[in-house]
């Protein structure tokens, strides 16, 4: 029986993918490339705000459609879950009855009841590798849920509370991803900075990494999404002294004007946040930053705004990520007075991100004509796709080698950065 499945929104929702796609593999399920092949097809949906879940809504009623459109004898199930089935079950369930399974997350049942489907037994694959990224790739969560708690985020109610992973299962399944081939291990959770705090003091984070940077055949470990609540200068030197950590910082900001920082119950001061990165551009000088930032929340002035984008223009950062706020029902913020505009919302997000694309266009540029260790993600047509320790998978800047056809994915080499634009790098190979 051949299934598929279509993975929406984060690294957190990928890693949930991948675990499902290798259990069904090794139930006997085959796995196809498009959905109008498969007989299964799983919709993994994302609710965090609007954007996202028009887009699940989309998929999901593209998929109940295959249905209409089958060759005879041949049958297709549907099965959605996720945030956005967390969030709005009976909604989905009396609207879309086409759905032929509907649960919020994947539990033993749930599995049972989809691998029953499958007569075939036995594994189709010994080692089922990557589904949704390459290879060289694992994404590695090592925790659920949130107890931050910010006014705009609908997380904490879907997700749950924050609970760390058990380390042993965590190291098992970094020790698996290795095996299958990863070669650069992305650290994930809503914030990797609580890690272990709900477990005692023998399970801290920098114990975790130091376990994880052991792993054979692991040779870049790149974290993911510190919350600055719970990161310190103590914290950055122990994570970031850790053999195989890249001097890579994804700090979700948000905003820096106090009034909002305070009004979306970040947890953080905007000097907090300042000493943050000042000690990471003095320690870390090579680093990359990233960040995210709303624009548009509630009771934003052009003032707040204004700040944000001095900010940016005092403390340069590398990569940036930016969105429009989106009320979400069950929040705090949702109720708030003095809504900004959509109209003004988009003004501002393009006004930032104008500002913040000549912002890195200038950072980029220092690297021309310096040599620099890269990971080639793909090859076609004799140009290799790549990335420098800088740049995480997907999400950001690229580095074409080109007329390098002997090159394989996974492969570490060292280039020579010729040309940089705000998003991409042109390299040549150092053989």
């Amino acid at each position: 029986m051949k299934f598929h499945i279509i993975s929406l929104g984060c690294t957190k929702n990928t890693a949930d993918s991948e675990k499902i796609a290798g259990m069904l593999a090794q139930s006997g399920f085959t796995w196809t490339d498009t959905p109008q092949e498969s007989d299964l097809l799983l919709i993994n949906t994302c609710g965090f705000i609007n954007d996202a879940k028009e887009q699940s809504l989309g998929v999901i009623m593209e998929s109940v459609s295959l249905k209409n459109n089958l060759p005879a004898g041949r049958t297709l199930k549907v099965a959605v879950f996720g945030c956005l089935v967390k969030r709005y079950y009976s909604e989905i369930k009396s609207q879309i009855p086409e759905i032929d399974y509907l649960f919020d997350f994947f539990n033993e049942k749930n599995i049972r009841e989809l691998t029953s489907l499958n007569k075939q037994t036995g594994a189709s694959c010994v080692n089922p590798g990557r589904f949704f990224t390459p290879a060289h790739i694992g994404i590695l969560k090592i925790a659920e849920g949130c107890d931050n708690r910010c006014s705009y985020c609908a997380i904490p109610s879907i997700r749950g509370p924050f609970v760390s992973l058990d380390e042993e299962s965590i190291l098992e399944n970094a020790q698996k991803l290795a095996e299958s081939g990863a070669k650069e291990l992305s650290v994930v959770a809503q914030d990797i900075t609580r890690y272990g705090t709900d477990k005692g003091k023998e399970c801290t984070l920098p114990s975790l990494v130091k376990k994880l940077s052991k792993i054979k055949g692991i040779d870049w470990i790149r974290l993911h999404y510190m919350h600055p609540r719970g990161l310190t200068v103590k914290l950055i030197d122990e994570l970031y002294s850790i053999d195989k950590v890249l001097p890579y910082f994804d700090i979700p900001l948000q905003h820096v004007s106090p009034r909002l920082i305070e009004a979306m119950n970040r947890h953080t001061t905007l000097a907090h946040m300042i000493e943050i990165l000042t000690h990471i551009r003095s320690a870390y000088p090579h680093g990359a930053i990233r960040t995210t930032f709303i624009v548009g929340f509630p009771s934003e002035t052009p003032s707040d705004f204004n700040k944000l984008i001095s900010f940016i223009e005092d403390y340069p950062l590398d990569r940036v990520g930016a969105f429009m706020y989106s009320a979400e029902e069950g929040t705090p913020a949702y109720d708030f007075a003095r809504k900004v505009s959509h109209k003004v919302k988009q003004s501002r997000l393009d006004r930032l991100m104008t500002a913040q694309q000549l912002i890195i266009e200038e950072q980029n540029k220092r690297l021309v004509g310096q040599v620099v260790d890269v990971i080639v993600d793909s090859v076609e047509d004799g140009n290799a796709k790549c990335r420098t320790k800088f740049d995480a998978y997907e999400v950001d800047n690229s580095t074409t080698i080109h007329n390098c056809a002997s090159l394989k994915p996974g492969q570490f080499v060292k280039a020579k950065i010729t040309k940089a634009d705000a998003y991409d790098f042109t390299a040549e190979l150092i053989r």
